[in-house]
């Protein structure tokens, strides 16, 4: 009887560890692990929107240091950086309901946002579908910052630098050259029409496309050192954006050719580079006298057609304007011929400009290669982003040939560069846009 009960009492045990170690083993992995290092979960960072006094305020808190983009209206506003007590605010001016404000990690995910009804009257209260909000227009800064200062305080961003002239000037200062007339000369008060078709909203950094950065590259007066930086671009299996004048593509078919046949996309960049706003005169994105519906008009379809006379091909339906000069009328009459404007990234002073049309080493805003990729990396948000560099060079050493370096870099980062187009298709707030430019663009430009 003895030996009995003492083996029930064995075998008893021997079933209580065998459950134990099943339970032990049927924990999740990652219950009780730290987190890993270098990461945020979105959970630790806490938004708060508020809209008090005519005034919508956004209050973020989180691990001291951490820097975020703030986004309204699907639009980049600003990055800021939460101070030593892990807070920072940022608000404007408001007179409707709060806008729609979404707070994304950099490099992580997004962050929700808590909406507080104010303690005022019911007019003032949040409607319970939030109505968008037009973001202030970008004002362009004249010279990129290498490093980024946020600000706890919002300001109009994306702030664009502008946009180097086609012929490569020494000195950073724009002189406006002789514009040919066009037809029609509307007075300087005179307002401009409202085009067909509604602008689309600024493109410059598209945060949800994935680990991706386009890189573009604009061709005007010179094609000097084209044939090498193609030649480059197929070395690192680079598929990119060229933004080319009908004066360029007269003048090069061959290298055009050659770019299509390595895969690049071609964007329009108007026929002969004109300047579009007042902005190299007092520093408004205000329409100059002359440029009217019909010239810009003239300006894009003579370059589509001698595209087509030169590849049989439809150009891609995206457009930049000559030394970024651009606002929401331009936007609205290129996008009756079915083009999206495509500006480079900018956001709380940096910019994915890389200046690399300065050739003067005595100017202020002459970097060596390796600076230039070094500025380029630190951009706030390169997820997304999109980069301008250019075709031709005049440089000793050109500054594309520090480009294996950024290119290895960003691969490093698990980010890809690509086309333009690829960004938008992987994006799904800018997919729908594309897609209807495109199909505009066929209309307008059948086969």
């Amino acid at each position: 009887m003895v030996t009995v009960l003492l083996c029930l009492s064995v075998a008893l045990c021997g079933v209580g560890l065998l459950v134990g170690r099943l339970l032990l083993e049927s924990r999740p992995a990652t219950e009780g692990a730290p987190p890993t290092p270098g990461t945020t979960p979105a959970a630790a960072v806490h938004a708060i929107l508020s809209h008090e006094a005519g005034q919508w305020r956004l209050r973020i808190d989180g691990p001291p240091g951490r820097r975020v983009l703030v986004e309204i209206d699907g639009q980049p506003l600003t990055v800021v950086t939460l101070d030593e007590h892990g807070t920072a605010e940022v608000g404007e001016p408001a007179t409707g309901p709060l806008p729609r404000l979404s707070v994304v990690l950099l490099s992580g995910p997004e962050v929700p946002v808590e909406r507080v009804r104010p303690a005022a009257t019911a007019a003032t209260r949040e409607s319970p579908t939030p109505t968008a909000t037009v973001p202030p227009s970008p004002t362009p800064s004249a010279i990129p910052s290498p490093t980024p200062t946020p600000s706890a305080t919002a300001t109009a961003v994306p702030t664009a630098t502008r946009t180097p002239p086609a012929t490569a000037s020494a000195t950073p200062t724009t002189v406006l050259p002789t514009r040919p007339t066009p037809t029609a000369r509307p007075s300087r008060t005179a307002a401009p029409p409202t085009p067909a078709v509604a602008a689309p909203p600024v493109l410059h950094l598209v945060t949800d496309a994935g680990p991706r950065i386009a890189l573009t590259f604009d061709g005007g007066a010179s094609s000097n050192g084209t044939a090498e930086l193609l030649r480059l671009l197929r070395e690192l299996h680079l598929k990119a954006t060229l933004f080319l004048t009908g004066e360029f593509i007269e003048r090069e078919p061959e290298l055009l050719r050659q770019a299509l046949l390595d895969g690049h996309e071609i964007g329009n960049h108007t026929f002969t580079h004109p300047h579009l706003t007042t902005y190299a005169s007092n520093g408004r994105h205000q329409l100059l006298p002359g440029v009217t519906h019909e010239f810009l008009l003239d300006q894009l379809r003579r370059t589509e057609e001698a595209f087509t006379r030169a590849t049989g091909r439809r150009m891609a339906p995206l457009w930049r304007a000559p030394y970024g000069e651009e606002n929401a009328t331009l936007r609205g009459w290129a996008a009756e011929l079915g083009y999206l404007h495509v500006r480079w990234s900018s956001l709380s002073g940096s910019s994915l400009d890389s200046w690399d049309w300065v050739n003067d080493e005595h100017s202020r805003l002459y970097e060596d290669p390796d600076h230039m990729i070094e500025r380029l990396l630190a951009f706030p948000r390169l997820e997304g982003g999109i980069v301008l560099m250019h075709l031709a060079s005049d440089r000793a050493v050109p500054p594309w040939h520090a480009l294996p370096r950024l290119v290895a870099t960003l691969r490093e980062r698990a980010i890809e560069p690509v086309r333009v187009s690829d960004l938008l298709v992987g994006s799904r707030t800018w997919r729908p846009r594309y897609q209807a430019a495109s199909r505009r663009h066929r209309r307008v430009f059948p086969d």
